[in-house]
């Protein structure tokens, strides 16, 4: 199977393509929730109420590990990947062609980082098929009840990643399960992205420094030094003791991802390192996101970053309200910390680390018993949530979600992105 999509500011066509090779793992699903959560059934729509708009927003699938450095001494794991991306250059305004003359592949060199033919992160067979079968969901749900049409339509569509690999294909995936193709012809989806720099699918020092500024205090405040001492220096010691290896925290997010990464293939850990630390640890970098993207406070960190994807979502939804020609199905690929920081800013969060293919969705709906004649729900994998500034109602009303929305995203970039730090990509 491949699925085609036209990447802007690249100018090429992309393919998501598997190998001959049995992948490390087939399945995620009897390791645990945290090795993914996707497939979940969509709630049906509440009565008298009319679906007028969707935003899902969706982690990366399962991936290798994203840094490149050595997860612990005499790790013999070896990361061997079966999916591959390939592209061929045409220009901006190609739609539709009958055949591919020419397809280039992109083959990582053995061992170059990671042991093994995977880059750094790189989204797995395993990823790529939770992210179909969350497409399958989506159809079933948004598909097969004709709220979009079965064929892709860019008028009513809109496909938004980073400019990850393992993001883009997680999309690719996604809209391969949702909208299968089912014509002769090459079909080209556009999908939107920025340059990292700017980009706001998770938030951004390098966009808005305040962010940078408010990170760095956040780690000298008292919550933090009382937290470290009571809590994670006694860890870290606990973990170095048992694996006979230093593990500080410098290095405690990425051994933890190792941690993640080699459980859910399956792949062995250092030797006495047990179920219980690895939960503890899972517990504790969870306590540090969530509690870094709640300071100062919920709202302040919001307007300097996540905000900006409200802003975007919240836009959206506006023109929809007033009846003006905006798509009706939006789809954004990010990362853990992109719903970490959505869940923080919207006082939903559960303090749990967001599993590979986690989607949150929001739908907009016309619903005449509202006070303001529209509502939003708001769905987590699987879970419909009660919103506090709302009464804790599943379905809140518009007016009262916009007046919330309003107080976390940005109104004043230059003024309230301002910082005394100055943030550059390296």
């Amino acid at each position: 199977k491949l699925s085609i999509c036209e990447m802007m500011g690249c100018g090429l066509l992309t393919f998501a393509i598997f190998g001959s090779v049995i992948p490390l793992l087939t399945s995620a699903a009897e390791l645990g929730d945290d090795c993914g959560v996707y497939g979940w059934d969509i709630p049906a729509s509440p009565p008298d109420a009319t679906l007028l708009q969707v935003h899902v927003l969706a982690r990366h699938g399962d991936r290798v590990p994203w840094e490149g450095q050595s997860c612990w001494p005499n790790d013999p794991s070896v990361w061997e990947c079966t999916l591959n991306s390939a592209e061929i250059p045409m220009y901006s305004d190609s739609q539709y062609g009958k055949f591919l003359p020419r397809v280039y592949r992109k083959v990582y060199k053995f061992g170059e980082s990671l042991p093994g033919n995977c880059s750094v992160g790189q989204l797995t067979t395993i990823g790529f098929n939770q992210h179909i079968q969350n497409g399958a969901s989506l159809r079933k749900a948004y598909v097969d009840t004709g709220f979009i049409p079965a064929n892709f339509d860019g008028d009513e569509i809109y496909l938004r990643s980073d400019d990850e690999p393992r993001t883009l294909m997680s999309a690719e995936a996604l809209i391969l399960g949702m909208l299968p193709p089912n014509g002769s012809q090459t079909e080209v989806l556009r999908i939107n992205t920025l340059d990292q720099s700017i980009d706001y699918i998770s938030p951004n020092p390098m966009l808005c420094p305040k962010l940078g500024e408010y990170t760095k205090e956040f780690f000298e405040s008292p919550i933090w030094l009382s937290h470290y001492k009571a809590v994670t220096y006694p860890l870290l010691i606990a973990v170095s003791n048992a694996i006979n290896f230093t593990v500080d925290q410098d290095s405690f997010e990425h051994f933890s991802d190792c941690l993640r990464t080699h459980k859910c293939h399956q792949l062995p850990w250092p030797p006495g390192m047990t179920s219980d630390l690895y939960d503890a640890c899972w517990t504790e970098l969870a306590w540090q996101y969530y509690n870094q993207y709640q300071y100062p406070s919920p709202k302040e960190i919001a307007v300097v970053g996540i905000g900006f994807l409200l802003k975007e979502f919240w836009k959206q939804m506006n023109s929809s309200v007033q009846g003006l020609p905006v798509e009706k199905f939006l789809l954004y690929l990010g990362h853990d910390d992109t719903l970490i920081a959505l869940t923080d800013a919207l006082l939903v969060d559960d303090g749990l680390w967001p599993p590979y293919a986690s989607m949150i969705i929001f739908e907009l709906y016309k619903v005449p018993s509202s006070a303001s004649g529209f509502a939003i729900r708001v769905i987590f994998n699987g879970n419909v949530l009660n919103l506090r500034y709302c009464s804790n109602q599943a379905l809140c009303d518009y007016d009262e979600f916009s007046n919330y929305i309003a107080t976390v995203v940005p109104t004043d970039v230059a003024k309230q992105c301002a910082s005394r730090r100055r943030w550059t990509l390296v």
